[in-house]
């Protein structure tokens, strides 16, 4: 397995001359510690997000902010997850990845996704309710475009003729990762994408006939089924090291989330204690849910997920440790303690 994790905004320092200092650290540390892909949510016109709580911890220009981070990293991936896809025009979303791959060596990954704010969609002129269309189009026009061919397009949302992209891709093909949370989102991922970018709401033990009809799907068109889960990492050096609030941490994400309009498929459990106010503990809560625990808990977990579904990447999510900062540190301690044993 390969691990990512998430380049969070709550590290820039806007009070500095140079604010994002402790961002370029984070990132070079990272790669250093051995993570195969940073990983760049993509949230627009608030600062306000349900993932990042008070303070948005997701860019609205992720593409500019992978920039940065592969002109300061050599062999790191840098991927979004996810970006708004159908919030953009593809032509213009090609010219970016492709100058993106030109300069770091194809060392980045467009994952996308349809969103769930409509104001991320109206402010500039999309049709929200036309977004699962028209994400369905661009990823189409992406694939088409990045064989460097002059090519055209007729659809539904877009009319495109005789357009040759320039910078043309690298040589080496860009992968196109979906996130899905929904049946037909998945079944779309494996229709059209390269890879299944997986929400950290899902239970593993479920997972698993979704993943089977997942990797069928893309078996039937011809695309490769690289699975890609996310996976809430909370990790401490000793049991009484663990935060008591995690849950808690966790449950008012999802119901964030909820009042936004992302609806996540969640199993009974799950919905009681974070939708039911159901009082459970992490040794009953964790399994099969989330990576949490002293080392040794988490990597029984690990090898439960290699068991159960056996993704190619695991990529930490924060959901449950607001703090930057602790964030990175626990990043830390499990890439010496628990990576080294699952590491491809």
């Amino acid at each position: 397995m390969k691990f990512g994790f998430l380049v969070s905004r709550k590290l820039i320092d806007s009070t500095s001359k140079e604010p994002y200092t402790r961002v370029y650290e984070f990132v070079a540390e990272m790669e250093e510690l051995g993570y195969d892909i940073a990983y760049l949510g993509h949230h627009r016109f608030s600062d306000v997000t349900a993932f990042g709580g008070d303070t948005a911890s997701e860019p609205s220009a992720p593409l500019v902010m992978a920039s940065a981070l592969l002109a300061r990293t050599s062999r790191l991936k840098v991927c979004t997850n996810i970006m708004l896809l159908p919030s953009r025009h593809p032509v213009e979303i090609v010219e970016e990845v492709n100058t993106l791959n030109e300069l770091s060596g194809n060392r980045f990954i467009l994952g996308s996704g349809i969103g769930y704010k409509r104001d991320e969609f109206e402010t500039t002129g999309w049709d929200f309710k036309t977004r699962a269309k028209r994400m369905e189009e661009c990823l189409q026009i992406i694939r088409t475009a990045l064989s460097g061919e002059t090519f055209s397009f007729h659809g539904q949302h877009f009319d495109i003729d005789d357009l040759t992209i320039v910078p043309k891709a690298p040589e080496s093909y860009m992968p196109l990762w979906v996130g899905a949370v929904s049946e037909p989102a998945m079944q779309r991922a494996g229709r059209l994408g390269d890879g299944w970018l997986i929400s950290f709401a899902e239970h593993l033990v479920e997972l698993q006939d979704k993943v089977a009809r997942y990797k069928s799907i893309a078996a039937d068109h011809g695309r490769p089924s690289t699975l890609c889960l996310m996976r809430d990492l909370h990790i401490a050096p000793t049991a009484e090291n663990i935060d008591p609030n995690w849950i808690r941490n966790v449950s008012q994400v999802w119901q964030d989330y909820d009042e936004l309009g992302s609806k996540a498929d969640r199993d009974e459990l799950s919905s009681e204690v974070i939708f039911g106010g159901k009082e459970v503990d992490l040794k009953e809560f964790t399994p099969n849910r989330a990576i949490v625990g002293t080392p040794e808990d988490c990597k029984q977990e690990m090898r439960r997920i290699k068991e159960l579904i056996d993704p190619e990447y695991v990529l930490m999510t924060p959901t449950g440790v607001p703090d930057a900062l602790q964030h990175w540190e626990e990043l830390r301690l499990f890439a010496k303690e628990v990576m080294p044993h699952f590491a491809a």
